[in-house]
């Protein structure tokens, strides 16, 4: 195991954490204040935490990975049946979450904070690999089983890479309206803590004036967020020259932006605004470039850092990553929470791509069955496997790309295709907008019962 910040970081007087509020928080603190927090928790306890955008969350997830816990990082907003679903598959011992969420099962509540509680679920502690420091849903949105396993290793590898290749400094302020349960929230953190840089909270709307304020009076140094949430940013025309003026790297993450938004941000940001790929699977961060140079250059995403070995696979063009911020595997039942790296750094990143003279990473499409919707990466057998539970009187398929999910669905009733929209819009928290639909007498299928994706392409 290793500390999550360096040594002579981590009992320092530098700020960790402020928030919107006045709040500020200093590694020593944060020491102290886990160390007498000891006895909440026992060691190697798996911990559900619902993430919010609050300074007391952030500050006990650093705790809790100070303390050798086992931190699961939920959305706050997660649908309770598919809660309950992971809480019976993985038997947490602990939930952390807001006062105010509503739980169908009895927990016994074992400690109070401002606005969260600490629940206590009566399971026995099990067997969970000593290097694994973290566990993130491969699909956030939907509530899947199946989990990202990241190492003590992993997470040192590369926010010591990241921070340096950023130049991140110490007693920077960096500021990333992401939740801690996307990865680019989470790693964003990483990077700052780092070097002794402070993380800035605050849970104002980003197109608010108050959230304006703070960053402005914050002067903030260091920005990451989607390209979704720059877009809002740009339609409230938020960057101006003296916001520019502190800025020292913005970064854009989580999904394509638009070439129109790039050309709007660079001639704004100049040389200050990055584009970056990664994969949680990778702790975040693969490459990046900036944005003038891609511009010019379609799905073009950059060199790959330092630490971050590249190969592309002859046949199918797979980017295959080699480093050692890839993740030990997956989980998708408590079992394998016990066991050791399978990966042995080497992740297939299910993205076809190809690299142009310069050796940039330019992306051509997937081989998974991923699509990002505001950023958040989205299992398309996630959404069949939900609408067959949900609507079990007809049968269904999904395609999809970034942003755009097409349902194809077998019953002609009246409304149907609206409450299938609801329905996902509920409990996988995808927006309507992003959902179409095409009914189909049959779902084509293959001998062997699989749908056939590329003839359900016909009648997209």
């Amino acid at each position: 195991m290793r500390p999550i910040v360096k040594d002579k970081i981590q009992y320092s007087d530098l700020t960790a954490i402020a928030d919107s509020h006045g709040v500020q928080i200093t590694y020593k603190e944060l020491a102290q204040k886990a160390l007498s927090d000891l006895s909440m928790t026992e060691e190697r306890s798996l911990i559900f935490i619902l993430c919010d955008y609050g300074i007391e969350t952030v500050e006990f997830i650093y705790e809790t990975m100070f303390l050798n816990r086992v931190p699961l990082l939920l959305s706050s907003d997660i649908d309770m049946e598919l809660l309950v679903g992971l809480i019976q598959v993985y038997q947490p011992q602990y939930i952390y979450c807001k006062e105010s969420y509503k739980f169908d099962v009895f927990l016994q509540k074992t400690a109070d904070f401002k606005d969260h509680i600490l629940l206590k679920t009566g399971k026995p502690l099990f067997e969970i690999h000593p290097d694994v420091a973290l566990l993130l849903s491969t699909s956030g949105t939907t509530g899947s089983a199946k989990l990202v396993k990241l190492s003590y290793d992993n997470i040192w590898n590369a926010a010591e890479y990241a921070s340096l290749h950023m130049g991140i400094k110490k007693g920077q302020k960096g500021l990333c309206p992401c939740p801690m349960n996307h990865i680019l929230g989470f790693i964003f953190c990483m990077w700052q803590w780092f070097q002794g840089a402070t993380v800035c909270v605050t849970e104002e709307l980003v197109i608010s004036k108050k959230f304006e304020e703070f960053y402005v009076k914050q002067r903030i140094n260091n920005f990451a967020a989607t390209p979704y949430v720059f877009g809002m940013l740009q339609r409230v025309r938020f960057w101006d020259e003296e916001k520019v003026s502190y800025l020292h790297r913005a970064i854009a993450a989580g999904e394509k932006m638009p070439e129109e938004e790039q050309l709007q941000l660079s001639a704004v940001m100049k040389d200050k605004m990055w584009l970056a790929y990664g994969q949680t699977e990778c702790a975040g961060y693969i490459s990046d470039v900036n944005i003038r140079e891609s511009s010019v250059k379609k799905a073009a995403v950059g060199k790959p850092l330092e630490h971050m070995e590249i190969m592309v696979d002859a046949e199918s063009n797979e980017l295959i990553v080699k480093s050692r911020s890839v993740c030990m595997g997956y989980a998708d039942n408590i079992m394998r929470l016990a066991e050791g790296d399978v990966n042995q750094g080497i992740l297939h990143t299910g993205d076809t791509v190809y690299l142009d003279k310069s050796g940039c990473i330019c992306l051509m499409g997937r081989l998974t069955r991923y699509v990002k919707v505001l950023g958040k990466r989205v299992n398309l057998d996630d959404i069949e496997r939900y609408l067959l539970a949900k609507f079990p009187d007809m049968d269904s398929g999904c395609i999809g790309t970034d942003n755009n999910i097409c349902v194809y669905y077998t019953n002609e009733k009246s409304g149907l295709f609206n409450e299938i929209k609801i329905s996902l819009d509920h409990s996988m928290k995808i927006p309507s907008k992003y959902v179409s639909g095409v009914y189909l007498e049959k779902i084509p299928r293959g001998t062997s019962g699989k749908i056939d994706y590329r003839r359900l392409e016909q009648w997209k």
